[in-house]
């Protein structure tokens, strides 16, 4: 029998879940987080890379321990996360800066662009989907305009399943379904448009490969093999947002399915071709993200 593990980030917790290759789950081991609010910032929740690597390397040593299995048992690896969360990277690949899905400190800036770029947030959502509530670009201006000296280091950015990917395998990527939540991404084209950075004056050469989910990634480096007990011949895959993921778990696959999807928040789902818009007297108010699985009809 093989094995296979699962880790998500989500917003109030991270597990790690052992499947056989029947799809039965056989193990699973999971650790609280919180989110740092930081002083005299007003509605922040930052992703407290440090401490939540420990806690994702404990469910991973305690999911093998709760299977009775040996790391070289497990073939692949891969991860989801909370969306719309990011992480910050410098040029060594080492984290920077990270924050939750739910922090919201980028309030001024999302006023900001909208007063300095009239109909900027509407133009993008024809690309993104996203509006700029908890998109990337507030936060990066954010910490542009608050942090210059971590800004100026910044040469990477990824979400947050991403980032235990990058810690195990050493590549920085990001797949369709979460980094499309940035809003710094085109809905058909499945990638970043750096040329929305630009315009607002942030950088354009901070956006990793755009994998799809399923992709190999590489092997679990021996540092992360040290860490956490997995092998040195354990792969690495590309993940993916949380609900998407769980629609795709559902089998939610094909255009005009529905599901709805619970855990710290909940979300319906409905999946429609990327090149449907929602109708203009709806505004800008429903969130169209791009789906794990690339379906037809």
């Amino acid at each position: 029998m093989q094995y296979l593990m699962a880790i998500d980030a989500g917003t109030g917790s991270v597990r790690a879940v052992l499947f056989d290759s029947n799809g039965n789950q056989i193990a699973v081991a999971q650790q609280e987080w919180t989110h740092v609010s930081v002083e005299g910032v007003d509605n922040s929740m930052t992703f407290d890379t440090h401490t939540n690597w420990e806690l994702t390397v404990q469910c991973i040593q305690q999911s093998l321990k709760n299977a009775k299995l040996k790391g070289s048992d497990i073939v692949a690896v891969s991860a989801t996360s909370m969306r719309e969360g990011i992480v910050l990277y410098d040029k060594e690949g080492k984290a920077l800066w990270a924050v939750a899905n739910v922090d919201a400190r980028a309030d001024k800036e999302v006023r900001e662009l909208k007063e300095k770029y009239q109909g900027i947030e509407e133009a993008f959502y024809q690309q993104s989907g996203q509006t700029f509530a908890l998109g990337a670009l507030p936060r990066l201006l954010w910490l542009k305009n608050n942090e210059p000296a971590l800004y100026d280091k910044v040469a990477s950015m990824s979400m947050i399943g991403d980032w235990i990917l990058a810690k195990l395998s050493g590549v920085i990527a990001t797949d369709p379904s979460n980094g499309g939540t940035t809003g710094i991404y085109d809905l058909e084209k499945r990638d970043w448009v750096s040329s929305m950075a630009k315009k607002v004056g942030i950088k354009v050469d901070i956006f990793p490969p755009s994998l799809e989910t399923g992709t190999f990634m590489g092997t679990v480096t021996h540092e992360a093999s040290t860490q956490t007990g997995l092998s040195t011949q354990t792969k690495v895959v590309m993940g993916g947002g949380d609900v998407q993921l769980g629609s795709a778990g559902l089998a939610v696959v094909k255009e005009g399915q529905v599901a709805v999807l619970g855990g710290s928040f909940w979300q319906q789902v409905v999946n429609i071709k990327s090149t449907v818009k929602p109708p203009k007297d709806m505004g800008i108010r429903v969130q169209s993200s791009c789906h794990s699985w690339t379906f037809t009809s």
